[in-house]
Parts: structure tokens; sequence; C-alpha cells
């Protein structure tokens, strides 16, 4: 069934499902937290969360075109190509508008930040244009979400990388989404010769992988930044259960809920990382007001490394 006969307000809904919708809203905000978190200015993290924003859309409507006729020939009801709420044509276009966005709301972030922002864009679509299918499925992942904080830091005025601890953190709970949100779709993968790291894995070291990535990431967001105390100790419990749930989900077969959860672990994090970083200014200008040194205090979010 053809999308426009079906009128332009379900043509416009089926568009913004191809988008996966979920995980762009999540990433934009997470660079957006984490832009706040180092100190960026809100023009700053405007800047940011349009470059991520055009870029993850590009990207969602790009896996949706790309898998178009696998989806149509399995009968996938749940994607908006296959049960014709919007055509391949449009999604396909809506996919290369996004790219072409992206391109200016990068380098609007500066020369280096803008680079190394479409770096993670041209990565993540080498996972939809093939390596989705082989072993290295995961290194797209990995790439792109570790390249994201260096972007955001990279697009402040006073230009620096950041911390060893936050790409490290940010790619190891990429490569863990990647191998949750593939658990649904794995079976249907494998009958197509889709074989990626998920699918070769199985679903029991894919979960158990997975559940080890989501405590590293989790440790270092809630004790890298900061010396041990109770806060820290209580974000990081906080953040067990959300990664513990996810990986339940996926005991269960509740495979969607799964995603969803790390999803909001990666939020979770990025906030616990901006409520540090306000206190810490607090604490800083308390000091400074009181007169009186503060060499126990932690060096700021962007600068410690």
């Amino acid at each position: 069934m053809a999308a426009r006969a079906l009128g332009p307000t379900r043509s416009v809904v089926g568009l913004a499902r191809a988008s996966h919708p979920g995980p762009v809203v999540a990433v934009s905000a997470a660079a957006v937290g984490y832009a706040l978190a180092i100190g960026c200015t809100r023009r700053e993290a405007i800047r940011v969360g349009l470059a991520v924003s055009s870029g993850q859309l590009a990207i969602g409507w790009q896996n949706d075109w790309t898998d178009a006729v696998r989806d149509q020939l399995a009968g996938r009801r749940d994607k908006p190509i296959a049960n014709g709420e919007v055509t391949e044509s449009l999604v396909g276009t809506a996919s290369v508008l996004a790219g072409i966005c992206c391109v200016p709301a990068s380098l609007a972030n500066g020369r280096t930040g803008g680079l190394t922002h479409l770096a993670a864009v041209l990565s993540a679509a080498s996972y939809n244009a093939g390596l989705k299918s082989t072993p290295a499925s995961f290194v797209p992942y990995a790439v792109s979400f570790s390249l994201l904080p260096i972007f955001v830091q990279l697009s402040r005025e006073d230009a620096s990388f950041p911390p060893p601890w936050a790409p490290v953190a940010a790619g190891t709970l990429g490569v863990a989404a990647h191998l949750l949100n593939v658990l649904p779709d794995s079976e249907l993968d494998r009958s197509l010769g889709i074989l990626g790291l998920p699918q070769r894995l199985g679903r029991e070291k894919s979960l158990a992988l997975a559940g080890g990535l989501l405590v590293l990431s989790s440790g270092l967001c809630s004790f890298a930044p900061r010396r041990p105390d109770i806060m820290g100790t209580l974000s990081f419990v906080a953040s067990l259960a959300l990664g513990g749930a996810a990986v339940h989900a996926g005991h269960t077969r509740d495979d969607r809920r799964a995603f969803r959860f790390v999803l909001v672990l990666a939020l979770f994090d990025v906030a616990q990382l901006v409520v540090f970083s306000v206190c810490s200014r607090r604490r800083a200008a308390v000091l400074r007001d009181a007169g009186t040194g503060h060499e126990g205090l932690q060096q700021p979010l962007a600068h410690r490394s």
C-alpha cells in the first residue's frame, strides 16, 4: 500500500517512527546534558543538540531505508515502510537531507569538533551500510559513542579533550546498547544471513557481555569524576538497578523494554554528571566567597584526567 494513498498525516507519523525517535531523543538529550555538565554555555549546548539530533535522524532513517526490502520480505508490521505508513523513497530522501543538514550543524561547533562529530556519524552509517552483518558490528557503536564526549568538549570555546574515562564510558555503553538492541530481531537476522557479533554470540552470551559493559560504564560515570562518596555510591547502585533491569528484561525476552532501560540508564548517567558538576561549582563559589582554600575540591569535570 502506498503511503501517499493513506494521507499526509499518516506519512508524517510513519516518517517520525522510521527515524527511531527513542534513540534520537535519548542520545541528543545525553549530548546536551554532558555539554551543560562540562560548563558549555546554553548557546554551545544548543549547537551540540542540533548537530547530534540531525546526525541521529540521518542514521535512524538510513537504518529503515537500507532495511526496507528485508523488512517487507519478513512481513515486519512494526516497521513503517513495511506496513505502508511511509514510502521507502520518502525515508531515503529524509535521511539524505538530514545528513546534508548535519554538515553545517556540526561545523557550527568549530572545525575540529565538527569533523569529530561527522566522523562519528560516518562510523554509525557504516553499520547500516554493511558492518551490521559482520563480527565487527560492534565497532561503529564503540567508535561513534566514544567520539560523542570528545566532540562535545571540542565544541567549547576553550576546547579541550575530555578525561579518558568519558569516551570509555560512552563507548562501553554504546556496545551494550548494540547487544541489547539486536535481541528482538536476532532470530530473523540469522535466517537472513545477518550475522553480527550479537547473532554469533547468542542471547545468553550477549546478555552477559552487555551486563558487564553496563557495570563498567556506570562505575566510570559514578566514581571517575569524583572521590568516592555516598552520592557516588548511591548513583552507582541506581545505575546497577537500571542495568540489571535491562539484562533481566532480556532474559525474559522482553527485548524492547531491555533497550529502553539502556536509554534511561544513559540519561541517568548524564544527569548525575550534571548534578555533580553543579554541586562542585556551587561548593567552589562558597569556598571562594569564604576566602578559604579549596585544595580538597575536585577539579572541574571538563579538566580532570
